[in-house]
């Protein structure tokens, strides 16, 4: 495994529901139009394809940023900043602002983890989302086990960490079908607990759209 660092941002005064990420997502790229981390886009019609190294977050009811590489020292800049979120015609003052800073393993394991999404998991585009519905349902379990231990060489990529034996990886788990708007586009999503043996530590995500807060993945607990 790889020790890896990140930074998790919450603006704890404000409450914001998930679809008003777009907007949160527009409010600092209004704000800090020169730092491309924060919205992807080069300039001059380019977009950067490399993993976002700052993603946004509802964190308990409220915006967070959350960053990891260059991601960090930006995140760093923002939060002694003023702030005055604006989300449509609703303006927002900051007040409170919590910064955690998390250092945690990551990667292939021995042992077994499980998890469940905190937010819908965006699995599937709209292309192989025909291929998907055609399948029987042992079929459509077989595939999302697969994608979701494709979706481990993109996080592992943003981290620069090679997987040592990417055939040994086993997931396992049982997903349920949501739908979102993106864009104001109806996308089949998922929700649901998964175990694999595979380090990922709290607030990464999985999946597309992850910038945007889909596929956010947590430790699952048992309630007791």
């Amino acid at each position: 495994m790889k020790t890896i660092d990140y930074i998790l941002a919450s603006f704890s005064d404000v409450r914001l529901r998930a679809f008003d990420i777009p907007k949160l997502r527009g409010y600092f790229s209004n704000k800090y139009p020169e730092d491309s981390l924060l919205h992807n886009h080069l300039g001059g019609g380019k977009f950067s394809y490399r993993a976002p190294q700052i993603q946004y977050r509802i964190h308990k009811g409220s915006p967070a940023l959350l960053g990891f590489a260059d991601g960090i020292e930006l995140i760093k800049k923002i939060v002694l900043d003023n702030h005055n979120i604006t989300i449509g015609d609703k303006s927002m003052q900051v007040n409170e602002i919590q910064v955690d800073f998390f250092r945690e393993e990551f990667g292939q394991s021995e042992d077994y983890f499980n998890y469940e999404f905190a937010s819908p998991w965006m699995a599937l585009n709209q292309e192989n989302y025909r291929a998907y519905v055609k399948m029987n349902t042992m079929d459509q379990k077989r595939r999302l086990r697969q994608i979701l231990k494709g979706n481990l060489l993109t996080l592992s990529k943003a981290f620069d960490y090679t997987i040592p034996d990417f055939d040994l990886i086993e997931t396992d788990g049982w997903f349920k079908q949501v739908s979102r708007n993106f864009h104001n586009i109806p996308m089949h999503c998922f929700t649901g607990e998964f175990s694999m043996n595979f380090r990922i530590p709290e607030f990464l995500a999985l999946g597309k759209q992850v910038a945007r807060g889909f596929g956010v993945v947590k430790t699952y607990k048992e309630e007791r």
